[in-house]
């Protein structure tokens, strides 16, 4: 019988892992870009775009629709089972046809063909497609064993890293760290995925593999657009530029990315649980839910927004060193694409997705890429990297502003206005906190330490004194060790 888990800790156990995600970077990516240098990481970041379209054909839109089946199967293990049979038939099938692509790919590509074993090293984890099963434990709300098997292969990779890249030359072992940092789940998966699933359970007279096609192929068309629109900027830089541009590029991505997942990972773990209510037809639970995640997004997602932009030089003098200073306007451009891809997620996944609304998403997917596409082929010729920055911005809004459009008959909750502006108000406030104190420190680690810590004590304060409920809530889970989700709910938020 499935025990239904605390949302609070999930939430919790999912946060601790975006920070340790967040932090990895932080650690590793200072030591990776300097000795790496743009080049280098351009050349592992560009065959790692390029895989990333085949890994996720091989997905087949599982990892996703597989979350959303298996939530609503967990609490009969016959049907959970049956369906874990079916998903790893189909992965298997076409993770083989994938890799026969890819092998034509290699033989027909000159650029990938110029290097092979950086870009057979960076399909690695596709030979463990199929035996994943990360849907299946996101599925039942296994977030704390996620989040534990994920710490332990993280600090892994990183002894990895300080131990075997040492030269500029090692861009093929980074390549190969990150590789097996990949497998580990899946092997690691495999040894726990029988806590949940029997084959001595399965029902092997209704198991039917085609069955999912149909749905699996729609949530991978969305999977492969989004994939698409990505990736697209550092394959087009990729062919259009050079390898340093990719570099810059890259960079600066990967500091904007590590903030974004620490914004969107509540969403992450609530996409079963609302899937579960609306399948109960729950509805009030869930409206409560959706209120309560929108004003959190927010409430994190202005000031994060704000303090990006304004630190963006110092944060990428720490995180990659004066070899990267080109990439500080790039983080600035992308900064602004916290707020939209939060609230593009939030309505995306959390609205569209779970009421299965998949063609709809799909549809602000596609826009959002071909926007991409045309400013990218304007823009790259003339701007190089900043071009692609530009033209990321462009389709995160595009895709945001479609699926709010598209979500208006499906949202069954009041969108907090009030609230939205006022953490706005208080988010430009504290930037212009922020641009004062900095213009009385010298650029370094000390002054993005003072900068953070001054911004957050000022954002914190004014919604103390506006007595905001989100503040209220937060704090009653950081001081009681209550439930955050129901010190809300009971807040009235």
């Amino acid at each position: 019988m499935y025990k239904r888990k605390s949302l609070s800790v999930n939430i919790t156990a999912n946060l601790i892992n975006q920070v340790s995600a967040a932090l990895f970077p932080i650690v590793t990516f200072p030591y990776v870009s300097r000795v790496l240098q743009p080049e280098g990481l351009g050349r592992v970041s560009f065959a790692a775009a390029i895989v990333r379209y085949f890994a996720v054909l091989a997905a087949l839109g599982i990892p996703l629709y597989g979350v959303r089946e298996s939530a609503k199967r967990r609490e009969d293990k016959t049907a959970l089972s049956t369906l874990a049979v079916e998903l790893f038939s189909l992965n298997a099938i076409m993770t083989v046809m994938v890799l026969l692509a890819f092998g034509a790919f290699m033989l027909l590509s000159r650029k990938a063909g110029s290097d092979p074993t950086l870009f057979w090293i960076c399909a690695l984890p596709m030979l463990l497609t199929p035996l994943g099963f990360n849907w299946l434990f996101r599925g039942m709300e296994e977030y704390v064993y996620i989040t534990l098997r994920t710490l332990v292969i993280r600090v892994l990779a990183l002894v990895a890293i300080f131990l075997f890249v040492r030269t500029h030359q090692d861009f093929r072992i980074y390549a190969l760290i990150v590789a097996l940092n990949a497998m580990g789940a899946s092997v690691l998966n495999v040894l726990f995925v029988r806590r949940h699933i029997s084959v001595r359970r399965v029902d092997w007279r209704r198991v039917n593999v085609w069955r999912h096609v149909r749905p699996a192929l729609l949530t991978f068309s969305l999977r492969s657009v989004v994939s698409i629109y990505t990736s697209l900027n550092i394959v087009m830089l990729g062919y259009m530029t050079d390898d340093t541009q990719v570099g810059y590029y890259s960079a600066a991505n990967r500091a904007v990315r590590v903030v974004v997942m620490l914004v969107t990972s509540m969403g992450v773990v609530l996409l079963p649980r609302v899937s579960y209510y609306i399948e109960s037809e729950k509805l009030d639970e869930y409206r409560r839910l959706m209120a309560i995640t929108l004003r959190l997004i927010t409430f994190v997602s202005f000031p994060a927004t704000a303090g990006l932009i304004i630190l963006a030089n110092p944060l990428m003098l720490l995180l990659s060193g004066h070899a990267f200073e080109p990439a500080v306007p790039l983080v600035q451009i992308m900064g602004m694409d916290i707020l939209w891809i939060s609230l593009g997620n939030f309505v995306g996944y959390q609205v569209l997705y779970s009421q299965g609304k998949e063609k709809l998403l799909l549809y602000s997917v596609v826009f959002g890429a071909l926007c991409n596409l045309g400013l990218n082929l304007l823009l790259i010729p003339r701007w190089h990297a900043v071009g692609a920055a530009l033209s990321t911005l462009v389709a995160e809004t595009c895709v945001t502003g479609a699926r709010i459009i598209f979500s208006r008959s499906y949202s069954n909750f009041k969108w907090p206005v009030w609230s939205m502006l006022k953490y706005a108000t208080t988010a430009l406030s504290m930037a212009g906190v922020v641009v004062f104190l900095r213009s009385f420190l010298a650029e370094s680690v000390l002054l993005l330490l003072i900068c953070i810590g001054a911004g957050v004590t000022f954002y914190v304060i004014v919604m103390w004194l506006l007595k905001d409920s989100m503040l209220s809530a937060i704090w009653s889970r950081l001081t009681a060790g209550a439930a955050a989700v129901g010190k809300a709910d009971s807040a009235g938020i």
